[in-house]
């Protein structure tokens, strides 16, 4: 079993002012896979940051991409989306299987020692994930490193269009705005599924990723706590940010 990542993709990242930018929603491996549909009723959040605040992504419904925004000052702009929750229930074998290709051994632990690991794992999950846009050569706005107060965000801490192939970039963790220490964080390019990259964030929810070569990344994590919801074992949050590198 392997679980499918979720992702915003911009067309394109690299836009010029009050031009159209379609915003796409993703769900795959390796950044291939399925366009998803604008339906409301599956996320709380659709926005992107400007100078003027948060605002709406504007989309119609049951409409692919999802998305679009028209911006009118250059910058560095991040477009968030919050799922509402879904449920899945997997067999034994295929939870540990998941949840050991997601570097959660800390729930597989638990399980033991709850004595779970028999039981079928019954969790709902999260998506919060966000995609970084350039508008214009020369940005006035800066919101590359905007935090949407999702429970998990990936934050860098430089502005990614300001890198180049061979640099390297620094992220910041948090979950719950608490540093999220030893998530297992993932690195993908678009069209280049032999590259892959994994790092675990330190004490302090920190890790650096080298940015080998240019194209569309994904940094992706999942956190995974105890449910204290009935019904439920266990929630997880699958954060993910995407930008480009030239």
């Amino acid at each position: 079993m392997r679980a499918h990542e979720f992702w915003l993709e911009a067309l394109p990242f690299y836009q010029k002012i009050d031009r159209t930018t379609e915003i796409t929603l993703n769900v795959g491996q390796q950044m291939d896979g399925q366009l998803l549909p604008n339906i409301p009723v599956w996320y709380r959040h659709f926005d992107i940051i400007t100078g003027a605040g948060l605002r709406s992504v504007k989309g119609e419904l049951g409409r692919d991409p999802a998305g679009y925004v028209k911006l009118k000052t250059s910058g560095i702009y991040a477009i968030g989306y919050e799922s509402t929750k879904k449920i899945v229930d997997l067999e034994p074998e295929k939870f540990t299987h998941y949840l050991n290709n997601k570097g959660l051994e800390k729930i597989i632990k638990r399980r033991l020692e709850l004595n779970e690991s028999k039981k079928n794992g019954l969790e709902i999950y999260y998506r919060n994930v966000k995609a970084l846009i350039k508008v214009g050569d020369e940005p006035e706005l800066n919101f590359y490193n905007y935090d949407f107060k999702y429970p998990l965000n990936i934050n860098p801490f430089q502005n990614p269009y300001e890198l180049t192939q061979g640099d390297e970039l620094q992220v910041q963790l948090t979950f719950n705005q608490k540093p999220a220490a030893n998530l297992l964080l993932h690195a993908k390019i678009k069209n280049t599924p032999s590259f892959e990259f994994s790092i675990r964030t330190d004490a302090q929810g920190l890790a650096t990723v080298p940015l080998k070569q240019k194209g569309i990344w994904l940094l992706h994590t999942v956190e995974m706590i105890r449910s204290e919801q009935q019904g439920v074992d266990w929630e997880s949050y699958w954060g993910s940010v995407t930008f480009e590198i030239k």
